[in-house]
């Protein structure tokens, strides 16, 4: 999904100090083709033939969202962005766009130094574990024979568990590829529907699933909502927008409820896509007449919960490494050291 994933762009990290610098040009009084073509020649990072590229696309009259989408912007921004010149709150969205991006950038940099140096540790140790099964262990078993001594129960086992420790490490990588490359296979059907019920299907996925297409839903909703459009509008423009398919068929689901006569609050909550706390809000504003803002809030919600399950999953791994590193290290102490004893009390 591209909360998380996205194509790299020209702009590499300066992706969202581009979108926050253009927002205060915009605010400032520039045009949208003076701001760009300023920008665009201030960021050494792009490439001249792009720069090229990118000035004769501006000075054609291209819309931000092309621009965008030329510079290598994921999707979501994309996205957010055509809606925005549409519904005409182009400063607001590029300003949360910028703060999504650095939301989203330091979250992953987080997520890699949680996981970076327990990875580096067992790499370490997986390779202590094949040298000692190909060198030490052997040599053990060898002298255990020449001296005619028997190998107690507990080394036995402990050596069992070292000798296969390498091939489960490798059996638990392959698990975790096959699970990835699952939900890859799965996120890439041409069938939308079929496609959100397996991904609502698989355990932690469904959870970071639902929150980006409750975010993603409720953000753009509440905008227009805000900027005067109606209901039957909004539905129809979402149906019609080819950037996300899980927003079409959203539209497409709601449009039926509500020619059944069904109110938006209750439609909302029969979708098993989105979280059904949504539906409180937009009964809410219904009864305030202010259903817009509330789902511009909910949306602000839905992306707090997905950093905060994000650090919290993080949070978690990290001390499972370090105990199952500990536990590792121990039996290859005793291991090492309980042979030494054995031949010691043989010997005497």
């Amino acid at each position: 999904m591209n909360i998380t994933i996205g194509r790299s762009n020209k702009l590499g990290k300066y992706d969202a100090h581009f979108l926050t610098k253009l927002a205060g040009l915009l605010q400032n009084g520039f045009t949208m083709k003076q701001a760009l073509t300023f920008l665009t020649e201030q960021y050494d990072v792009i490439k001249q033939t792009d720069r090229k590229n990118l000035l004769d696309m501006i000075n054609e009259g291209a819309s931000l969202s092309t621009v965008l989408k030329y510079l290598g912007f994921s999707k979501s921004i994309i996205m957010q962005v055509s809606f925005a010149e549409i519904h005409g709150e182009i400063i607001m969205n590029l300003e949360q766009s910028g703060e999504y991006l650095n939301t989203r950038r330091k979250t992953m940099q987080q997520l890699a130094k949680t996981l970076q140096y327990p990875l580096v540790l067992v790499c370490i140790f997986i390779i202590m574990l094949v040298l000692l099964n190909y060198t030490v262990i052997p040599q053990f078993n060898d002298l255990y024979s020449a001296m005619q001594a028997d190998k107690t129960m507990l080394v036995n086992m402990l050596t069992l568990i070292l000798n296969y420790l390498p091939y489960a490490a490798l059996g638990m990588l392959l698990v975790v590829f096959f699970f990835a490359l699952t939900v890859l296979i799965i996120i890439n059907l041409k069938n939308t529907e079929l496609a959100s019920k397996l991904l609502l299907k698989i355990p932690v996925v469904k959870t970071y699933f639902k929150y980006y297409v409750t975010y993603r839903f409720s953000r753009e909703f509440g905008y227009f909502l805000n900027n005067g459009l109606e209901v039957k509008e909004i539905i129809l423009l979402f149906k019609t927008q080819t950037i996300n398919r899980y927003l079409s068929l959203l539209a497409q689901t709601i449009e039926q409820q509500l020619l059944y006569g069904v109110s938006l609050g209750d439609a909302i909550e029969e979708l098993d896509m989105l979280d059904r706390r949504l539906a409180v809000f937009v009964n809410h504003g219904e009864y305030n007449s202010n259903v817009g803002q509330e789902l511009i809030i909910y949306s602000e919600y839905s992306l707090e919960n997905i950093i905060i399950k994000i650090e919290s999953l993080t949070k978690k791994i990290q001390p499972i490494i370090f105990l199952i590193l500990g536990l590792l290290i121990v039996c290859l102490y005793l291991v090492i050291v309980l042979p030494i004893f054995n031949m010691m009390s043989t010997i005497k």
